[in-house]
């Protein structure tokens, strides 16, 4: 039995409806978003309407479903299965043109996700995955290739975190860190290219500290489901999250950049 064969076959067709909305017709309006960092953020009337059609359809798909979306959805998790929602991730690429953006959207069940889907409309990009059948972008299977050194290695990371000076900070110290240790550091300013680059092997490691559901789980979970490894203690204990493509990367990285660091207030 295919536990999520409804999912693959009608969510694709949903967020290409939301990503034709915002990528048809530019945004009409904007508005600053106020954060705790006090870092400059923007939503466009295309982010509202990207997640108004998606709502709208998974109430008809999914009518007993719960929803946690980006624009005015915040909630809090439970066991229920409950839809994790960001209609434009990388909106102010979006707004000025950089063709980095996208729509993500997981499926949670027990607070674990058990399917994602990561659209990266500009690029032609559809990524999907659920926990019976692995991570494929635009149908092909996806795998990760095995070690690379860390010497080698593409490394992107997050936005400089809106929530936290601390986090700021020591985002800033990771990348100091990293300088001499990888091959090259990327900052694509949309969570939803960061994890769907890394799980179709463009680049081998991600990091970012993480705050909103909307922001990394949907990524997250298709980089896991492409082999991706990532150490949920530290996760757990700094909101640090470094993906990598495979453990051995991993311990390469904690040992040549991690190590010594003071990663909680």
């Amino acid at each position: 039995m295919d536990s999520y064969l409804r999912e693959r076959e009608t969510i694709p067709a949903l967020v290409a409806r939301a990503t034709d909305s915002y990528c048809r017709t530019a945004a009409k309006s904007q508005e600053v978003k106020e954060n705790a960092a006090g870092s400059f953020d923007i939503v466009t009337d295309a982010d509202e309407r990207a997640q108004e059609i998606i709502i709208s359809g998974l109430n008809e798909l999914f009518p007993d479903d719960l929803i946690i979306a980006e624009e005015h959805r915040e909630a809090s998790l439970t066991g229920e299965r409950t839809w994790v929602i960001d209609p434009i991730d990388g909106t102010l690429n979006y707004n000025r043109g950089v063709p980095v953006f996208g729509t993500q959207m997981a499926l949670m069940v027990d607070k674990q996700p058990v399917f994602s889907i990561v659209s990266l409309p500009a690029l032609g990009e559809v990524y999907m995955a659920d926990r019976e059948n692995g991570a494929t972008m635009n149908g092909i299977p996806l795998k990760q290739s095995g070690d690379r050194p860390l010497r080698e290695c593409i490394v992107s990371t997050g936005d400089f975190s809106r929530k936290k000076v601390f986090w700021r900070e020591k985002h800033e110290e990771l990348i100091g860190r990293m300088r001499d240790e990888v091959a090259r550091i990327r900052m694509f300013g949309a969570a939803c290219a960061d994890f769907a680059f890394l799980a179709s092997g463009k680049t081998d490691i991600h990091l970012r500290f993480v705050n909103k559901l909307w922001d990394f789980v949907p990524g997250m979970f298709i980089a896991e489901m492409s082999g991706a490894y990532y150490d949920r203690d530290l996760l757990e204990s700094t909101r640090l999250l470094v993906v990598c493509g495979s453990e051995n990367e991993s311990r390469e990285f904690a040992g040549k950049v991690l190590d010594g660091m003071v990663l909680r207030e």
